[in-house]
């Protein structure tokens, strides 16, 4: 269900939590003609508006390149917080020579800018989004991007390198991602939108949000049934949502519901593939992730272009 705001550009899928709140995107902003920054027009005054929920803030991408994600309640030491990664479909040229057409390229994630800027959550500005770009080819190619919540130093992991995974400078302790308990909240809201959308499917483009726990995620030894075969992982518990080329808000409610049905803007896993036997686990969830995905063969068409535009995450309790 849809919820209309107090300015244009403004939209909430999925729930009614959000009554009484002025979370305005940046009103009437669209891609560019170029393919490169969002832009967008000038359009109504935003009007704040007092909270009537409690908004815990996990990222705003505007104090770091790409990591660490706002602090959370409960990451405390030795635990820290975790970083955003990128993803993207590798191939060969016609040459054999592989080829990588992610933007950013995959592994060397970083924050992109707005400009100019756009507002989120009670009009508050926001100069830089997380954004990635992909060419798909192959059947079931993904591009997505997302952060994992809290990491622990890796005993196993030797001497510390001079720089860790996530690409800082210095002398890093090596970490590794842990489960992280997010069952105090109850939703979670960000913005979104695309510069790819797809004039077939109502000018929108899917893009799945999801949550890797402790039973979809083979770092959990369920799902892959605590072997190397990980072709039932990665179907974790999530909701599919179209973006469109204009900034919207979306809220995603933290809810399986019953039986495998889930309420309206809940998530759920896909009954289609993957292990079926995954429980929604909120005390054991390794981050999010947004993912697009190709879903015809090579030879069915062109490439799919796609591009995802991510701002400003929040949980709400």
């Amino acid at each position: 269900m849809r919820r209309r705001l107090l300015c244009s550009g403004c939209s909430v899928v999925g729930i009614f939590l959000l009554g009484g709140l002025a979370a305005c995107s940046s009103n009437g902003s669209k891609p560019p003609t170029d393919g490169g920054q969002p832009d967008s027009d000038s359009g109504a005054a935003c009007k704040e508006m007092s909270l009537d929920k409690t908004y815990v803030l996990i990222d705003d991408m505007e104090t770091t390149d790409h990591g660490p994600i706002q602090q959370l309640k409960g990451v405390d030491a030795p635990l820290s917080p975790g970083y955003w990664y990128n993803s993207g479909a590798s191939y060969s040229d016609d040459a054999g020579a592989p080829s990588d057409k992610s933007n950013p390229p995959q592994l060397s994630f970083v924050f992109s800018a707005l400009s100019p800027p756009t507002t989120t959550l009670n009009c508050k500005a926001s100069a830089h989004a997380a954004r990635q770009s992909c060419e798909l080819n192959g059947l079931y190619d993904t591009c997505g991007v997302g952060f994992e919540f809290a990491q622990k130093p890796d005993v196993d992991a030797g001497t510390p390198a001079p720089s860790d995974a996530s690409g800082d400078a210095g002398v890093s302790e090596p970490k590794v991602t842990v489960p992280f308990d997010i069952s105090r909240y109850k939703t979670m809201t960000f913005w979104g939108m695309t510069t790819t959308p797809d004039p077939t499917m109502d000018g929108s483009m899917p893009v799945k949000v999801q949550f890797p726990d402790t039973d979809t995620d083979p770092r959990g030894d369920v799902c892959n049934g605590g072997g190397g075969n990980t072709s039932k992982c990665y179907n974790s518990y999530g909701v599919t949502l179209k973006f469109t080329n204009t900034w919207q808000q979306f809220t995603v409610l933290l809810d399986p519901g019953k039986d495998g049905v889930p309420p309206a803007g809940g998530i759920a896993i896909d009954t289609s593939w993957g292990y079926q036997g995954a429980k929604w686990i909120p005390t054991e969830v390794y981050g999010v992730n947004w993912q697009a995905q190709r879903n015809v063969a090579p030879d069915a068409g062109p490439p799919l272009m796609t591009d995802i535009w991510i701002d400003d995450v929040y949980f709400t309790e």
